[in-house]
């Protein structure tokens, strides 16, 4: 059933007439359909296509093109590329830390084996490791900014 143009030359001479009320109530009828309808409305399709609305195919999935820019919608493709990107970034991770043994202190803090050496600086304000030197000497050369000298008599 298709849309029928409805009458816009309304008289009080012929009244409203039988056909008139069946055409009034066919395009009703037309209206509740279309207002019903899940696919096929005003060309939606669930591919990739341009200019028309997007609508969901039988299994509920619609189809779009590879990205351009930020905002646009991604494709499983892209996410899946992505998320292995990561494994393999956090997997390159694992195996430097790894590889460090026991080289290396723990978030939750340890005992250093070896010599441990802070970065030399100039920043005073901020709390951080400094090279703290305890000697019985007057300092030498291997100390610079930001290191501690402590002298002490023997």
């Amino acid at each position: 059933m298709a849309w029928t143009a409805p009458k816009v030359d309304w008289t009080s001479d012929p009244g409203v007439g039988y056909d008139d009320l069946n055409a009034i109530g066919a395009n009703l009828v037309y209206l509740k359909t279309h207002a019903d309808a899940t696919s096929g409305v005003h060309g939606g399709v669930a591919i990739a296509t341009p200019s028309t609305f997007m609508v969901r195919d039988a299994a509920g999935r619609s189809a779009v093109v590879a990205p351009s820019a930020e905002t646009d919608i991604a494709l499983k493709s892209n996410v899946t590329a992505e998320a292995g990107l990561r494994v393999a970034a956090d997997a390159v991770l694992q195996g430097q830390i790894t590889t460090l043994g026991t080289d290396y202190m723990p978030l939750a803090g340890g005992t250093f084996t070896g010599k441990a050496y802070a970065q030399a600086n100039t920043d005073y304000t901020t709390g951080q490791i400094r090279n703290v030197f305890f000697s019985t000497a007057v300092p030498v050369a291997e100390g610079g900014n930001g290191d501690l000298w402590v002298r002490y008599e023997a």
